[in-house]
């Protein structure tokens, strides 16, 4: 018997706007389902998604309440800054800390949508950058649900569903434009909404949306790398054969999300570095014409001296700023095709 499927979950980020148009606008009316969107978002530019969406949707978009029930017919997006997960049978919207860098994020999303709806969740990555929503695609998977991933060909930016595709055995690799008669194909008959967690799941008393906490175990030291988002010692994690980081905060990232972050942290350096050194020689240049003035000629050659070493250094710095550290592109599907199904039919 077809598993009754009647949860999608949607995540993009960069580029993923227009394919989430698509998708949304092209479901068929009356589908007994429910979807649960999230797009990275700024808190400092919100940009009205909810009202955007909705103007090209088959369902009525809105953001996301806390505690509302999940009912079909409906498109709840997470609100900026905040995370959107289930919780049995409700939304959970919460602030709670970055995970990936990002607030809200997908794999929160994706993992609880998995632990408290198991083989009825439909997840699907969109347009995007770096990893988000690989891991929790795995936990979709391996709680029986099905993984939509847009083809890369389709992907104005391609590198968070070709990682997906790269790490889970997705079971569709397709453009924008197919994927909602493909999410018709896959809803079952109606049924309401509800969480199937069993007695042992509900004893774990373990927040669905969340990740395993730093080791509590005295022997296990962190590692020496910091968090990106607090500057905390960071715990290695290994799940789903994803290997991630996560503070006693509560900050997640994956390892590509890290090395990223690190990047950009040495720009940063790298920038004020040469910043303090311009500074600098602007400082001895008016030391030494002081000096002059004051017919200190040797005190002035030296801090003139000093003023072009700065200068020497810090165009050294915009030198190496300018051409930048190498960064691979994404890498291309792992044996996929150009909006080709690769696994199940549905």
């Amino acid at each position: 018997m077809r598993p009754h499927r009647d949860l999608v979950v949607i995540g993009a980020s960069a580029g993923g706007l227009p394919a989430l148009r698509t998708v949304l606008g092209d479901l068929p009316a009356e589908l007994p389902m429910a979807v649960l969107v999230v797009v990275h978002s700024s808190p400092d530019n919100p940009g009205g998604l909810a009202e955007v969406l909705n103007r090209h949707s088959t369902y009525p978009v809105s953001y996301a309440r806390d505690g509302a029930e999940i009912s079909y017919g409906h498109v709840h997006v997470a609100p900026p800054d905040f995370h959107l997960t289930t919780d049995d049978g409700r939304l959970a919207v919460r602030h709670g800390p970055r995970e990936n860098r990002f607030r809200p994020a997908v794999d929160p999303l994706f993992r609880s949508a998995a632990e408290s709806h198991g083989e009825r969740v439909i997840a699907v990555v969109l347009s995007g950058s770096l990893d988000d929503g690989t891991h929790g695609l795995a936990v979709v998977k391996s709680h029986g649900g099905v993984a939509i991933v847009q083809s890369e060909e389709d992907a104005l930016v391609p590198h968070m569903p070709v990682s997906a595709a790269n790490a889970v055995a997705v079971d569709h690799v397709i453009p924008a434009s197919r994927m909602a008669m493909v999410i018709a194909g896959l809803v079952g008959k109606p049924h309401r909404v509800v969480a199937r967690r069993s007695k042992e799941a509900r004893s774990r008393k373990k927040q669905a949306a969340g990740d395993p906490p730093p080791p509590s175990d005295p022997t296990r030291v962190p590692t020496v790398l910091t968090c990106p988002d607090c500057g905390g010692a960071l715990w290695e994690l290994e799940d789903h054969g994803r290997l991630r980081y996560r503070c006693h905060v509560g900050h997640g990232v994956t390892a590509e999300g890290l090395a990223r972050a690190q990047e950009d942290g040495v720009e940063e350096s790298l920038w004020r570095a040469a910043r303090a050194l311009a500074e600098h020689a602007e400082l001895r240049r008016r030391m030494a014409a002081r000096a002059r003035k004051g017919r200190l000629g040797a005190l002035a050659s030296g801090w003139e001296s000093e003023a072009e070493e700065s200068e020497r250094r810090a165009e050294e710095i915009r030198r190496l700023l300018k051409v930048g550290p190498p960064r691979g592109e994404a890498p291309g599907m792992r044996g996929a095709r150009p909006a080709k199904q690769v696994a199940g039919q549905g």
